[in-house]
């Protein structure tokens, strides 16, 4: 089957932008002259090697796509090439699955990198490399993401969450389970609350469920059709997870 990203915002003026190139083993980085970037490409170079093989190896994973790694100096620069005003992206456009193997049309990231905003972190590159497991709803996909970083803008998850649940900011998990309550959420709260409940789980009941749970759950299904999939993984109903990892948050982290 084949899966199309749906990105109605997306331009790709960037390439026809004069970004200078550079090879590495995995990425093709792309830079502006006389950029932030460019003064800093070996280290960014060396932080992303480092994401990419962190990546890999805890997903058991490979890769044969290297990734195009555009970095802009603002937000009104990005918007103005590729079409999206927030600090990063994960291009892939068209994707096809199969046997823990996948083939897209594009495979691409694009960051902003300044002074303010080095959106540099594991999080879109997980997105890319995690594609062969399919595509979960988003409280995995951002959950996933958000686990590799292990933090939220330098702040640790669960302390986070924590303090959104005291709060009481935190959304129901019942209810992100389907995408299209998505357009709702707000970044602050939504972030460190699925990689919080998505770090917890993997770290209560191990990698090769959250496997099972991100390749059986779906996008593409109702809220009904996901729960009953988590459920039958975990054998336990969806609102008794929920309370673990909330008596969990409770319990520490002050």
């Amino acid at each position: 089957m084949i899966y199309v990203q749906d990105i109605s915002w997306y331009k790709n003026n960037y390439l026809t932008s004069g970004f200078i190139k550079e090879e590495t083993p995995h990425y093709f980085f792309y830079f502006q002259k006389g950029s932030l970037a460019e003064k800093d490409i070996k280290s960014i170079i060396d932080t992303k090697e480092a994401h990419y093989e962190k990546i890999l190896n805890w997903m058991s994973l490979s890769n044969n796509h290297k990734i195009n790694y555009y970095l802009y100096p603002s937000l009104k620069e990005k918007k103005d090439l590729m079409g999206d005003d927030s600090p990063g992206n994960a291009i892939w456009e068209e994707l096809e699955i199969e046997n823990d193997k996948s083939d897209t049309k594009k495979f691409e990231i694009h960051v902003v990198y300044n002074e303010n905003c080095k959106f540099i972190r594991e999080h879109e590159d997980a997105h890319l490399l995690s594609l062969p497991w399919g595509l979960s709803i988003y409280l995995f996909c951002e959950g996933l993401a958000q686990f590799m970083e292990d933090n939220f803008m330098d702040e640790n998850l669960h302390a986070v969450a924590k303090k959104l649940l005291q709060e009481n900011k935190l959304y129901p998990i019942k209810w992100l389970c389907s995408n299209r309550n998505w357009k709702d959420v707000k970044p602050l709260m939504i972030y460190p609350q699925v990689g919080s409940f998505s770090k917890f789980i993997i770290e209560e009941y191990g990698k090769d469920k959250f496997e099972e749970l991100y390749k059986g759950t779906s996008r593409y299904f109702d809220a009904s059709k996901n729960i009953s999939e988590i459920e039958r993984i975990y054998r336990k109903e969806i609102n008794q997870l929920e309370g673990e990892w909330i008596d969990f948050l409770l319990s520490r982290f002050d």
